[in-house]
């Protein structure tokens, strides 16, 4: 009886209020949005960048031995809403490979380590000789979504395996996995059609503990055809990442505070209805937050080489995305 109650209990936070406190009639009942095809919509993305980008932090060549990533990604929403897309579920699988190397810390930069000072020296000194390895990113984020005249709510989970937050999760907290674990609430204010405003709210609770932020704002033209009718459009954002209580003191990885800034140029072409290819350029910099894991990484003190950082201190990503949406 109490697992049924508990049950019943999360199944009507799925509910709009409008429904609860109701008593409905059966042709009342039967209006009520039921499983269907007419409700599910979705996107299927392939894409690659220049280079591989972590939360507006882009990887230095010199450590992780490659630069550029590739994309796939299918999202899916479902309408749940009384009236039609205004609540709804979205889910997003993706995967993201490094496409010439993957190592942060691989055997080529270990080559420059100076042998004659043994391994145990570097221990004792919190600098242990092991590769700190980046791994292709799976992830998974599920939301509760309500769509206003003015924005978006979107409240929900994510679930990485890899990626760069799996490298903080492994090698600076000691997980047996590369595994992230996060709550997030995103926000997005749209006052008029050329405009809007966001931030993203995560809480990692399990990998990594901590706040990750990312407010943006993001200006919206049409370039070719017109605002009913738009065939290329630009879309220019300005955004940033940082952090609190995320990273330890104690680690030679990123101290909290500003992480990243980004300036982004995209100009998504609609070929068709339904499909979208979308060209894009990122000017990325360095926040003084992850300024420090340049200053103390491991094989920069190890082999007395300033370039073996884990980052760029700025970096222009290009890239191009494909998306079929049904």
């Amino acid at each position: 009886m109490k697992a049924r109650s508990i049950l019943l209990a999360l199944a009507s936070l799925l509910v709009p209020a409008s429904y609860a406190a109701q008593t409905l009639t059966a042709e009342e009942f039967a209006k009520l949005p039921g499983l269907s095809a007419k409700r599910l919509t979705g996107s299927f993305t392939v894409g690659y960048d220049s280079n591989y980008v972590g939360r507006g932090l882009v990887i230095s060549h010199s450590v992780a031995e490659g630069d550029s990533s590739e994309l796939v990604a299918l999202k899916m929403n479902y309408d749940i809403g009384k009236k039609q897309q205004q609540w709804s579920i979205d889910n997003t699988i993706s995967y993201r490979m490094v496409s010439s190397g993957h190592t942060m810390y691989g055997p080529a930069p270990y080559a420059k380590i100076n042998t004659a000072v043994p391994q145990e020296y570097w221990a004792a000194k919190g600098l242990p000789l092991v590769p700190r390895n980046v791994e292709n990113e799976f992830a998974v984020a599920t939301a509760l979504k309500y769509s206003g005249k003015y924005g978006a709510v979107s409240l929900g989970h994510d679930f990485v395996h890899g990626g760069l937050l799996g490298a903080f999760a492994k090698h600076f907290r000691q997980q047996s996995a590369s595994c992230v674990n996060e709550v997030f609430l995103d926000m997005v204010y749209t006052p008029t059609a050329w405009f809007e405003v966001g931030n993203s709210v995560r809480l990692s609770f399990q990998g990594v503990q901590g706040w990750w932020f990312e407010p943006h704002m993001t200006f919206k033209a049409p370039i070719i055809g017109t605002a009913e009718d738009v065939k290329v459009a630009g879309l220019l954002t300005f955004a940033m990442s940082a952090t609190a209580n995320y990273f330890d003191p104690g680690h030679h990885a990123n101290a909290n505070g500003a992480q990243a800034f980004w300036i982004q140029l995209s100009t998504p072409w609609f070929i068709t209805k339904q499909l979208i290819l979308t060209p894009s350029v990122s000017f990325n910099w360095l926040g003084t937050g992850a300024q420090k894991a340049a200053k103390t990484s491991l094989l920069r003190q190890q082999t007395g080489d300033a370039t073996l950082v884990p980052y760029r201190n700025f970096g222009v990503v290009a890239g191009v995305k494909c998306t079929y949406t049904f």
